[in-house]
């Protein structure tokens, strides 16, 4: 990307401006969206200095950083970052890359950390149940990465160094001929990692090396027909330590992850008003977890987690007259995932058809209905409607709307887990797909299990789980000032959720798990977000959320005097109120952002100013009756302020430098991802070829 080119007049005229895909699968302005829908642009990432997507995406409106525990079922520690959106759970919330799926969840998250954001060219976040266009785990929302696209001779690039030894060097270089443009990135990221809990053997952060590489080519065929091939590759190591019993477990040097991203695309336009898109992808995971026994070479633990996906899909979209547009798509995908969890190797196929109308009935008016119906191997086939609208009052008063029915299939570790843990007294859990009331009533024979718990007669097949939302929001532009104003009242209901719990005791005194869908839950609140410019020079914005949420068995049971509780650990019992109730663990009802942004190509000069507000949120129950009321259940609520500032020199060379949580905020066993006050020092190039 060239110097200039990071400049952008006003952030007011970009986010009316820019066009988006993700919201409804084809191009349309953001102010024409009918679903809350958050950009990111490469102008403000540049500018926040921040280098990996996690960063990026806990600094936005309404995204909550939650921190994933171990993979492995033994030892645990934290290893990725996930994301909720209107506080629905990180694991219903669809990652794409250029618009395909990426795959690797370990616990239901995706390492976050694992991306870089050197080739970013904007994030863009749809909110709401998105499953009638992208299918299972799209029920909470989308996050779609799109990189570099540009048309230009280029090579750019960075280093950064920072605290805790960071590293991070990545390199950007594009080739545009007549018929051809390449694009290539590379990055490289290492760090010691760092230790917030100094007396304890593990670190909060492992210390890890990454490298990351993509290819994009793109061939014009013809003036109709264009071919695009895409191709990501990613390697990871950690190194960690950590205690089991009293034992120190080392994890020595066979913490490996790789993935791979192979998609290649064929554009064909027959006309203005009709194309179609060809779309082939391939896409691999695999973590190698070895465990050692401290200053021994015998091994403790030893797993291969392999994760392979494949899909092929055509999306056309039609056009009948001026005011009805057609998007239609069909495609089919396999995954298969083998490790020694699971009972050999595991696979899923999935068909699916969707169809999307955009009708404008009236020169005010947007209504956009939509079906997808999905074939699935190991759950009921499932049709999954939505509905969305906007009623444009003025040029500047637009009103929105969207209903979206939402869904996530049962995923392998709730179908296909067959676990011993050899740790924690050797609890096991069982998929609900490999449980087995006979072979339970055999052990209990035997003598392995003392008892069968009444849960385990309720075993069955497990439904996708299931949501319903609803988002009436609206969009002001002040006349004749710089300032757009947006705001978006949402409600989820959410039926079938998958909960594992106990179904026996073991002769220890273990516990057997398997799952169920047990439970009904919703999540409800507003959002807003008001943003402009004071010149040319100078961006600003404010965001805030609202959340509440809560397990609707729980209310009840608390309508019906059945719950008690403490007011701290070691005090008497007492009836609970629905005042007491903090809805679904964490979850904070109050979140909140400022920035400031300054860029001046004249005299280089450019920064940012950025805080993030996060209420307390419950994290464990002690008492035992399904959420926080006490004191020490919660995490305590912070504020995290960012720093950065940078100077371009003669069009090409820029200096920045990074620091971040300035108030020096830690919470090691709540917030793991916060290190604490850290800096990075960074040198960026830009050069056109």
């Amino acid at each position: 990307m060239q110097a200039q080119e990071w400049s952008i007049d006003t952030t007011l005229l970009c986010q009316l401006d820019q066009v988006v895909v993700t919201a409804t699968r084809n191009e349309r302005r953001l102010s024409n969206v009918t679903v809350p829908t958050l950009t990111v642009q490469q102008k403000s990432i540049l500018l926040s200095g921040n280098t990996r997507l996690n960063d990026v995406l806990q600094e936005q409106t309404g995204l909550f950083l939650t921190s994933g525990t171990g993979s492995s079922a033994v030892g645990g520690g934290v290893f990725g970052n996930g994301i909720q959106i209107q506080g629905m759970s990180p694991d219903y919330t669809l990652i794409m890359l250029d618009g395909e799926p990426l795959i690797g969840r370990q616990g239901g998250v995706i390492d976050l950390s694992r991306f870089t954001v050197g080739n970013i060219e904007k994030l863009e976040i749809v909110k709401g149940p998105s499953s009638a266009l992208y299918g299972s785990e799209a029920m909470g929302g989308v996050v779609n990465i799109i990189t570099d696209q540009s048309r230009r001779d280029q090579f750019n690039g960075g280093v950064r160094y920072g605290s805790f030894n960071l590293m991070d060097i990545w390199t950007n270089a594009s080739l545009d001929m007549r018929k051809s443009t390449f694009h290539m990135f590379a990055n490289y990221n290492s760090s010691d990692g760092y230790d917030l809990q100094p007396d304890k053997p593990e670190k909060t952060l492992d210390p890890y090396e990454n490298m990351a590489f993509q290819f994009k080519w793109t061939f014009r065929w013809s003036e109709r027909t264009k071919i695009i091939w895409n191709n990501r590759f990613f390697r990871g190591i950690q190194q960690s330590a950590f205690s089991i019993n009293s034992e120190a477990i080392n994890v020595d040097g066979s913490g490996l992850t790789t993935d791979f991203n192979i998609n290649p695309v064929i554009n064909h336009f027959f006309s203005e008003n009709l194309k179609t898109s060809f779309r082939l992808y391939a896409s691999g995971y695999r973590y190698n977890q070895t465990l050692s026994l401290k200053n021994s070479q015998e091994k403790y633990y030893e797993d291969n987690f392999n994760h392979l996906f494949y899909r092929i899909e055509n999306q056309t979209d039609f056009r009948l007259s001026d005011k009805s547009e057609w998007v239609v798509g069909t495609g089919y995908n396999v995954q298969t995932v083998e490790t020694i969890r699971y009972n050999g190797l595991k696979s899923q196929e999935t068909s699916y058809v969707f169809l999307q109308n955009e009708l404008k009935p009236h020169r005010k008016w947007i209504i956009i209905p939509g079906l997808r119906y999905d074939a699935h191997s190991d759950y009921a086939n499932r049709w999954t409607p939505k509905l969305s609208g906007q009623f444009a009052y003025n040029e500047n008063i637009k009103i929105n709307f969207s209903y979206g029915s939402g869904f996530k299939a049962p995923d392998f570790r709730q179908l296909y887990l067959f676990y011993v843990n050899p740790a924690a007294q050797g609890y096991r859990i069982y998929g609900a797909s490999e449980f087995s009331l006979n072979e339970l009533k055999k052990q209990k024979e035997d003598g392995i299990i003392a008892r069968i718990l009444p849960d385990a007669y309720r075993i069955s097949e497990l439904r996708p789980e299931i949501s319903h939302g609803f988002n009436l929001g609206g969009h002001y532009t002040f006349p004749n000032r710089p300032i757009k104003w947006d705001v978006n009242l949402f409600y989820n209901h959410i039926s079938d959720l998958i909960n594992y719990l106990p179904v026996a005791t073991l002769s220890n005194n273990a516990l057997v798990f398997s799952y169920l869908n047990v439970r009904r839950a919703f999540t409800t609140g507003i959002e807003t977000n008001i943003q402009g410019n004071l010149n040319k020079y100078w961006d600003w914005s404010v965001g805030y959320q609202y959340l509440r949420t809560g397990d609707i068995y729980l209310i009840n049971k608390i309508k019906s005097d059945e719950i008690f509780g403490r007011n701290h650990p070691l005090g008497s019992a007492r009836l609970m109120t629905l005042r007491d109730y903090s809805g679904l663990l964490g979850r904070s009802p109050h979140m909140a952002n400022a920035k400031i942004l300054y860029q001046n190509p004249g005299n280089g000069w450019g920064g940012s100013l950025r805080a993030i507000y996060r209420s307390r949120w419950g994290v464990t129950d002690f008492d035992g009756n399904g959420f926080a009321n006490m004191k020490e259940e919660f995490a305590s609520g912070f504020v995290t302020l960012n720093f950065s500032l940078q100077k371009t020199w003669n069009r090409t060379w820029t200096t920045q430098i990074l620091i971040n949580n300035i108030l020096n905020h830690t919470d090691p066993v709540n917030a793991p991802q916060l290190p604490g006050t850290h800096f990075h020092l960074g040198v960026l190039w830009n050069t056109d070829l």
